[in-house]
């Protein structure tokens, strides 16, 4: 019975408690709204273990940049800006091996659009000249400056350097539908100089941006219509990592300076074999990564020994069709009925890079990176597409183009001084290939400054020598005229003459006869 009355008496007293906290919490709430505060509490969504909506919620602040490359084979990729005010629509060449920002600023027969700098109100002219040479074509421009904004990052608007193209040859390219090159490569290459602030330097000092840009070059579609206009697409991404682009994790490698995006290549393989060179060769006198290049480039001996081993592996299929050297030199086209090249007769070509000094990691490109479709070449056979080998020789050090960019997701992390090379979710070419990917980590042993090239310092001593020599012959002759002309000074002074006279005087005296009385004695 105690238990019974005591029950209700409890569960009453707990009710009030309950009502008194509750209507506290509600006025409590109201007079913070009211007075522009709230009160928030930490909610959490968890999907699995929780790291797939992290992974969402990072990639999806990169949403707008994606698909904002297009291009067309063998002329590079480009970038939609919005330039001056009121805004002006301008394409540009998206170039890892160069610094400079310039656009077109004057009519040219192989563009149809230019920026006209009278209809902006917020340019301003720096003045400085600007001259720009390449292996073929250059570009001379005036320097100034406006606004500039990115269609695929619409909020972020900065003041940027341009050089403004007034007069090019062979620079721009007809049908290719940029007016302009991005530069994305650090200062010091800049032209004229290296006080030129780049683009990018101006993006990422002027927006909070992180000092990182990433790329995925996804080239052309194997699965192409001959009949149609091919195109280009992939996606630069500036200020992070987009995980949705890449698959598996990104190797590193360490900027080895900061000019062009250069790094050390440790190994070259051909069908997983090394080409035994000393690796001082594969980075002679540098290797850089370069979107603006569209083959990869090797020094010549390194040149020759890898397509010697390529050469020798397409020798062994019996399927390889008889090949020219014009198509070893990249003179001439391998044409197949509606592109149905046999890859598998080529080799995987394998470029390795060390992380540290324990390990490295190995990019694998695979031939239907470095046998390029070049599209239709003949009337008279138009079901026929053509391809072209993307490999050639290099005088100024290996270059990491396109056709390799193009089989990786590639990462410029300024801010930590490292590339990195992941596996791309661009779709495959010619997808019952194995397609390109990253290997690693493999043990390494050896030594990443020895095997970047190092230009021999200009040694001074050798001059001194010479200069110490020449300065004692020269000593040794001029001496006998220094002690001859100050002996001419002597005579021709008046204390020489002085001194003449008093001596002419002496040995009179000493002429003069002994006296007599010496001679009585």
């Amino acid at each position: 019975m105690k238990t019974g009355f005591c029950h209700p008496r409890k569960s009453s007293l707990t009710e009030n408690v309950c009502r008194w906290i509750l209507t506290f919490t509600l006025l409590l709430d109201c007079a913070l709204v009211h007075a522009g505060t709230l009160i928030t509490l930490p909610l959490s969504y968890r999907h699995g273990n929780g790291q797939e909506h992290d992974r969402f919620r990072r990639s999806d602040q990169f949403q707008s940049q994606r698909n904002n490359l297009r291009g067309k084979p063998g002329q590079g990729y480009y970038l939609e800006m919005n330039i001056g005010t009121p805004p002006q629509k301008i394409n540009v060449l998206i170039d890892t091996g160069s610094s400079n920002f310039a656009i077109a600023a004057s009519p040219n027969p192989d563009i149809d659009i230019y920026f006209d700098r009278d209809n902006s109100t917020t340019y301003k002219l720096i003045g400085t000249s600007v001259y720009v040479p390449y292996t073929q074509g250059n570009w001379r421009g005036t320097l100034g400056s406006d606004l500039v904004t990115l269609t695929s990052l619409p909020n972020v608007t900065v003041r940027a350097n341009i050089a403004f193209i007034t007069e090019s040859k062979q620079f721009f390219i007809n049908g290719s539908n940029w007016q302009g090159i991005l530069g994305l490569a650090y200062s010091s290459i800049a032209r004229p100089d290296g006080s030129i602030t780049p683009y990018l330097d101006s993006l990422i000092d002027n927006s909070g941006i992180s000092n990182i840009f990433s790329t995925q070059l996804c080239g052309v579609k194997f699965e192409q219509k001959i009949d149609q206009d091919v195109e280009l697409g992939g996606t630069i991404t500036f200020g992070g990592v987009d995980p949705t682009l890449h698959s598996g994790p990104v190797y590193y490698t360490n900027i080895h300076k900061q000019w062009y995006y250069e790094v050390v290549m440790v190994d070259v393989e051909v069908d997983g074999d090394s080409i035994n060179l000393d690796c001082k060769e594969y980075n002679f006198p540098k290797t850089i990564v370069d979107s603006g290049t569209t083959d990869l480039r090797l020094p010549m001996k390194v040149y020759a020994t890898v397509i010697n081993h390529i050469k020798t592996y397409v020798q062994k299929s019996p399927n390889a069709p008889p090949l020219s050297l014009g198509f070893w030199n990249g003179d001439i086209d391998l044409c197949y009925k509606d592109g149905a090249i046999p890859y598998n007769i080529f080799p995987f070509v394998a470029l390795e890079f060390a992380e540290n000094d324990q390990q490295s990691f190995k990019i694998i490109v695979a031939p239907q990176q470095y046998i390029k479709s070049v599209g239709k070449k003949d009337d008279n056979n138009p079901d026929e597409i053509c391809f072209k080998l993307g490999i050639a020789n290099s005088t100024s050090g290996s270059v990491i183009g396109a056709v390799i960019m193009e089989g990786f997701y590639v990462v410029f992390d300024r801010q930590n001084n490292r590339i990195g090379f992941s596996d791309t979710t661009c779709p495959a070419v010619a997808q019952m290939y194995n397609k390109s990917h990253v290997s690693g980590p493999h043990k390494f042993s050896g030594s990443i400054e020895n095997c970047a090239y190092a230009k021999p310092e200009k040694s001074n001593k050798t001059l001194v020598i010479v200069a110490y020599v020449l300065a004692g012959i020269c000593g040794a002759c001029i001496l006998p005229l220094f002690i001859l002309f100050i002996q001419y000074q002597w005579r021709t002074s008046k204390c020489y003459e002085k001194m003449k006279r008093q001596n002419s005087d002496g040995d009179s005296n000493d002429l003069i006869d002994e006296p007599n009385f010496m001679h009585d004695s």
